[in-house]
C-alpha cells in the first residue's frame, strides 16, 4: 500500500469519527496556537520597539554625568544613613561640567568614527501672544550640530550655525507650527524670516529673531501639551544664548555623539567609556557614564525572547497532553480494528505495512491538529497586537517548526500504538470481536 492510499485511508478514518477526532486534535491545537500566539505578540513588540529606537537615533552614543559613590543600598532601595542619620548626596555642580574642550579633544582623537556631537541646555517654556493669536513654545539651547544628530527638516531659512553661538546672538529656529500659530496663517514661511517675538526669562523679557522654519513632527510617545492642554512646539536657539540668559556657565551635564556610518558602535562606546573614565579619574565625586540605545535595544529583545521562551515552554505543556490524547485513540482505534489487521495480515500485509499505516494515520491527526492551531496562534496574537497597536509580524519560522513538531509527535506518540498494531497475530485477530 502506498504513501496515497495510506493517507485517504487515515482521512476517512477520521472523518468517520469527527469528534473523537476533534477532541483528540483539541491538545494538539491549544499547545500549537498558545506558542505561535506568544511568538507573534513577542516579535511584533520586538519589532515595534526596534522600529521606535531606530527613529531616535538607536546607534547615538550618550553620555551624562553621573555621581561615583552613591553608598550601599539597602533592601528596600534606600541608601545608608551616614553617621547622623542624614544622607547627603553629592550634588554635580557646574565645575564637575563637560566643556567644550573635553569634547573638542575626544572627537579629535575619534574623528573617523564621529560624524558630530549634539548638546542641549533647556530653557523653559514661554506663553507667547501676538494680538488674538496665541503659541506655546518649549525652549532648547542647542549647537550648530544638533541637526545632524536630530535630523532637523529645514522648510525656510538656516540652522542654527557656529557664528550664532560664538558670538550669542538672539536668533531662534522656529517650526511650522509656529509659525501658523503666532502669526495666525497670515505669512509665509519665507516671509516669517527675520520677524521676532519676545520670550521672558528670570523676569527678563529677550526680543528673539527668526533666522529658519523647520517642519514640526511629533515622536510617537511625545508629550508636547502645556498645562492648558495649548499644544507646544520647540524653539532652538544658540546654547551660548540660552546659559547666558540663564546666567549659567559654560559645560554640559550631558551630550549626544553621532557615530560614523563605517564605527564600530561596541568598540566606540567602549572608548567613549575609557576616553571619560580617564578625564574624570582625578574626581573623586563624579564620573560620565555612557550608553546607547542599540545595546539598549538587544537587553530588551533579549529579555523579550526569554519571556516568550519561558512562556513558549509553559504553553508547550499541553502539547505533551495532546501527544498523550493521540496515543490513546490510536490505542482505542486499533482495538476497534482488530479484524481489519488480522485480515489484512491474512492476505499477505506485512507487519511493516501496518506499522507505517498508523504512523501515516497518526501524523495526519498531529498535521491537522498543527494547521489549526497555527491559523489559530496568529488569528489571536494579531488581535492582540492590534489592540497594543503594534504592526503584526507573524514569525513564519515559527510556523515551520511548529508544523514539523507537530508531525513529530505524530510519529512518537504514534509508534507505539502502530507497533503493537503490526505485531499481532493474524489469527487472533481474526478471531477478536
Amino acid at each position: 500500500m502506498g504513501i496515497i492510499e495510506n493517507i485517504q485511508l487515515a482521512i476517512n478514518s477520521l472523518f468517520s469519527n469527527k469528534m473523537r477526532s476533534i477532541l483528540t486534535m483539541l491538545g494538539i491545537i491549544i499547545g500549537i496556537g498558545s506558542v505561535i500566539a506568544i511568538v507573534t505578540v513577542g516579535d511584533s513588540l520586538a519589532s515595534s520597539i526596534t522600529s521606535e529606537m531606530s527613529g531616535v537615533g538607536a546607534r547615538n552614543i550618550n553620555i551624562g554625568l553621573e555621581q561615583k559613590n552613591m553608598g550601599e543600598i539597602n533592601e528596600d532601595g534606600t541608601y545608608n544613613e551616614s553617621e547622623d542619620g542624614i544622607y547627603n548626596p553629592y550634588e554635580i555642580q557646574e565645575k564637575d561640567y563637560i566643556t567644550d574642550e573635553m569634547l573638542k579633544d575626544y572627537k579629535a582623537i575619534f574623528k573617523d568614527d564621529i560624524r558630530a556631537i549634539s548638546v542641549v541646555e533647556d530653557v523653559g517654556t514661554n506663553k507667547l501672544a501676538n494680538g488674538k493669536n496665541k503659541a506655546e513654545i518649549s525652549i532648547k539651547g542647542i549647537n550648530s550640530e544638533y541637526s545632524s544628530v536630530e535630523k532637523i527638516n529645514m522648510l525656510q531659512g538656516r540652522f542654527i550655525n557656529g557664528g550664532d553661538v560664538e558670538s550669542s546672538r538672539n536668533v531662534a529656529v522656529v517650526s511650522d507650527k509656529f509659525v501658523n500659530k503666532y502669526f495666525g496663517e497670515s505669512l509665509t514661511y519665507e516671509e516669517a524670516l527675520g520677524k521676532s517675538f519676545e520670550i521672558t526669562l528670570e523676569d527678563n523679557v529677550v526680543r528673539i529673531y527668526i533666522c529658519g522654519v523647520y517642519e514640526y513632527v511629533k515622536n510617537d510617545g511625545e508629550i508636547s501639551f502645556s498645562n492648558n492642554g495649548e499644544e507646544s512646539t520647540t524653539v532652538y536657539i544658540p546654547i551660548s544664548s540660552a546659559k547666558k540668559l540663564l546666567k549659567k556657565q559654560p559645560g554640559y551635564m550631558t551630550a549626544t555623539i553621532l557615530p560614523s556610518t563605517e564605527a564600530d558602535l561596541d568598540s566606540l562606546l567602549f572608548n567613549t567609556r575609557q576616553y571619560f573614565e580617564s578625564v574624570y579619574n582625578r574626581n573623586p565625586d563624579v564620573t560620565v557614564m555612557a550608553y546607547s540605545m542599540e545595546s539598549m535595544m538587544k537587553s530588551v529583545n533579549k529579555m523579550i525572547g526569554n519571556v516568550k521562551l519561558a512562556i513558549s515552554g509553559v504553553a508547550a505543556i499541553s502539547l505533551l497532553v495532546g501527544g498523550i490524547g493521540v496515543m490513546n485513540i490510536m490505542m482505542v482505534s486499533i482495538t476497534e480494528r482488530t479484524k481489519e489487521i488480522g485480515i489484512r495480515k491474512a492476505l499477505g500485509a506485512k507487519g511493516k505495512i501496518i506499522l507505517f499505516q498508523f504512523i501515516v494515520e497518526a501524523v495526519i491527526i498531529c498535521l491537522i491538529g498543527g494547521i489549526i492551531g497555527i491559523i489559530t496562534g496568529v488569528g489571536l496574537g494579531a488581535a492582540v497586537t492590534n489592540i497594543l497597536g503594534k504592526v503584526v509580524k507573524p514569525n513564519i519560522q515559527a510556523m515551520f517548526y511548529a508544523v514539523t513538531f507537530s508531525m513529530a509527535i505524530g510519529v512518537f506518540f504514534g509508534y507505539y500504538p502502530a507497533s503493537k498494531a503490526a505485531k499481532m497475530n493474524p489469527i487472533d485477530a481474526l478471531r477478536y470481536e
